[in-house]
Formats: structure tokens, sequence, C-alpha cells
């Protein structure tokens, strides 16, 4: 079963949720990224692209000229012909032209003044990601040369921000920042980072950062705040869709159930001395499968298993052992097990020892929790697996008391 929700399981398309996205006519990277970010949800939700003329991005009157009101305004009233929920400006011209925060407000105001929608844009969703998680002090990288760069640097400077560094691409065209390579992407984001920084802000919704999002959070050890991923995080919750979104950072697979599952998995992980706990869960309604590990802690310099959907999670023979036999499998030696692990898991990512307890609803196995110890084969004590036992037993109730399962 994939994570993929397909338009064709409606009844209607009266049923999805319609959002509208005013684009910058050379953009190229925010329509299908979007779309194959969203995919997860292709059942819940539908997205309807207007466009304006804008072709190059800099700091002239004439660059700057191409993001009018006026036009933008009408684009948004076109749109709503399609009889959307919402329509956003999916840009960042307001945080580096020089028209300021109140530019993007306006614009917002104005957009629901003519349609009757709720709207919003690119900047504003950035500025609520950044309040939500506290941030103060961030890195910031880009595709463009000093004009706009400098343009955000102020802009956020002037909202109380420390911009600790900057990286960009010198280029103009707004074309070629859809075409950038990803091993360019990454070489500026590493030049962006800095140990001050709390975070990355990408500012450009036409450079196609999200691609490479999950693998550079990864090794930076921060969040990316990407300006395609901040629009449809911002899109979602204004048309009340609150699901997490696997695979594409930090942000859009934040929720709060699933961090408060991380925090039993990090104590666990410490009881245990353990190298990686991982949470699998089969929840169709809250965008979780088990094939994507939906929460994990992991020892520092261990490898993320949430990066890799890879395995069908049913076909192994440790978790057809969970279904037939309702209770913790204990592995002290994986190599040599009467129930053999995946050879990924042991080739891999070199686990030599493991733990798995189930989850049941009835008879039915929803969901289960890992320990992995990479080091050596050993014994798993009766203390580490209550440690276990007692995790899962918490996980179970907050489940139940968070409404996700009954």
């Amino acid at each position: 079963m994939s994570l993929t929700k397909s338009v064709k399981g409606v009844n209607s398309l009266r049923d999805l949720k319609k959002v509208g996205f005013i684009v910058p006519s050379s953009n190229t990277a925010l329509e299908p990224i979007t779309v194959s970010m969203a995919s997860q949800i292709g059942d819940r939700i539908s997205f309807h692209f207007g466009r304006v003329t804008v072709q190059t991005l800099d700091t002239d009157e004439k660059s700057v000229g191409q993001f009018n009101t006026d036009k933008m305004v009408a684009s948004a009233v076109l749109l709503n012909d399609a009889d959307l929920d919402a329509v956003l400006w999916n840009g960042t011209s307001g945080s580096w032209s020089g028209k300021g925060l109140q530019a993007d407000v306006t614009l917002s105001a104005e957009i629901e003044q003519a349609t009757g929608l709720l709207a919003s844009t690119s900047t504003l969703a950035q500025i609520e990601v950044l309040e939500k998680y506290g941030v103060k002090r961030f890195a910031m990288a880009g595709p463009y040369v000093d004009g706009p760069t400098q343009g955000l640097v102020n802009f956020y400077k002037g909202l109380g921000y420390d911009v600790v560094k900057t990286s960009q691409m010198n280029e103009r065209a707004n074309v070629a920042f859809g075409n950038t390579p990803t091993s360019t992407i990454k070489e500026l984001l590493r030049e962006a980072d800095s140990p001050e920084a709390e975070c990355i802000v990408v500012a450009c919704t036409n450079w196609p950062v999200a691609l490479v999002i999950d693998e550079m959070e990864e090794e930076l050890g921060k969040p990316i705040y990407d300006s395609i991923c901040v629009t449809l995080w911002k899109a979602m919750r204004m048309v009340g869709i609150n699901v997490p979104i696997h695979g594409w950072g930090r942000l859009l697979r934040d929720d709060p159930t699933l961090a408060k599952i991380n925090t039993a998995l990090e104590k666990l992980l410490a009881s245990c001395h353990a190298s990686r706990t991982t949470f699998r869960l089969d929840l169709p309604e809250r965008n979780c499968h088990v094939d994507t590990v939906c929460a994990e802690a992991c020892a520092p310099g261990v490898k993320q298993l949430k990066l890799d959907p890879s395995l069908n999670q049913r076909a192994l023979r440790t978790v057809q052992w969970l279904e037939d036999n309702h209770r913790v499998l204990v592995q002290g030696d994986c190599a040599n097990a009467k129930v053999p692990p995946p050879k990924a898991l042991m080739g891999v990512y070199g686990v030599k020892a493991q733990m798995l307890a189930p989850l049941l609803q009835g008879d039915q196995l929803v969901a289960w929790i890992s320990v992995h110890y990479i080091p050596s084969t050993r014994e798993w004590s009766e203390k580490e697996i209550q440690a276990l036992e007692n995790t899962l037993q918490d996980v179970q109730k907050l489940l139940i008391d968070e409404n996700w399962i009954s």
C-alpha cells in the first residue's frame, strides 16, 4: 500500500478542498513539487494555478514592477471562478523587493475583499512558521543576485530576526532558478549554514530545495524552511487539513501527537542504551502507513530510517511473527535469529540486535515499536524489555486520548 492517495477514490470532486495559487509565470518548480508533496492526500485536496507575468528577479524598477497588486487580485478573481476554498500568492516578492510586510498584508486583504476567500502569501506563511517554532537567528540560502539577497536580509532584520549568514547563486532569470541542479542547491545550503543558525530559510518558490530537504536536514541537523513547503503547510491549515506529510522535511512531517511519541521514543532510546527507536503506524486518516516511519529517535551519528520507505513492512518475516504471536519479539543476534530480520536492516543499516513490540486493535496489528542496536550483538535485559512494553502502553494510551485510535 502506497502513501499516495488517488483522486479516483472520491465520490465527487466536490469532496476535495480546492486551493488556488497565484504563480509567477516563469515558475516551473512549485507546481510539480506541490502536487508531488500533496499526493499523499490526493483524495482530500486539489490545487489550481493562475499566473502573473514574472521573468527576472532583481530590485530594479522593472523587476519590482512585475509584482503589481492589481494583477494578482485579477488572477485571484479568475481562480475563484472554480469555487475555491482559499487562495495564496505563491511568491516571495514582498520579502526582497523593498515593498515590505505591509505589501503582503494588503495583498491578502484585497484578495479576500475581491473574492470572499481566505487569502495569504508565501512570506506571511514563512513568518508564521518562524513564530511557531520561536526562531530568532537563521541562515538564508537562495538563487538571487546581491539586490534581492540584501533585500531579504533587510526585511527579516526589520522584523527583529538575526540573519547570521547567507549564500546565493547569483542568477536573475527565474527560469534558471527552477532548473538548478540539486547538487548546486546542496552546496549552497552547506555554504549558508552556521552553528549560530537555528534553521535555514529559503525565500524562493522556484528553487527546488524541497527535492533534497529531508536529506539536507539530516546532514545539517536543523530545519530548512523552504518557501514551497511553507506555502503548502499554510494552505493545508487554511482549509482544515492537519495531517503529517512524510518525506518532505520536518515542517510538513511535524504533528503534535507524533511529537509526543518522539519524546517517548527518546526516553526509550536512553533506557535501552539503543542506537535507534522507531514507531510505525497504519492509520490512513492521519496519513500514516507502516512502510514509512512516523516517529523516530536516533543516537548521534545513526542514520534515520524515516528517510527510507523502500521495504514492504507487512511482507517481512519479523512483522508476520508479530501478527501471529501478538507479543514482543526479542532478538539479541539478528544474523542468527530464528525469525530472520530483513537483509537491508542488517546490511545497509548495520543492525545487529533488535526488539519489536506490537500495538493491536482487537486482533489486528496496527502499529509497532522497534528498538535497534548497531555496535554488536547483545542480550536485552528484562528491565529493557519492560521499558519497551511500558513505552508501547504509553503510546497506545496517547493515541486513544488523542482520538487517533479507539
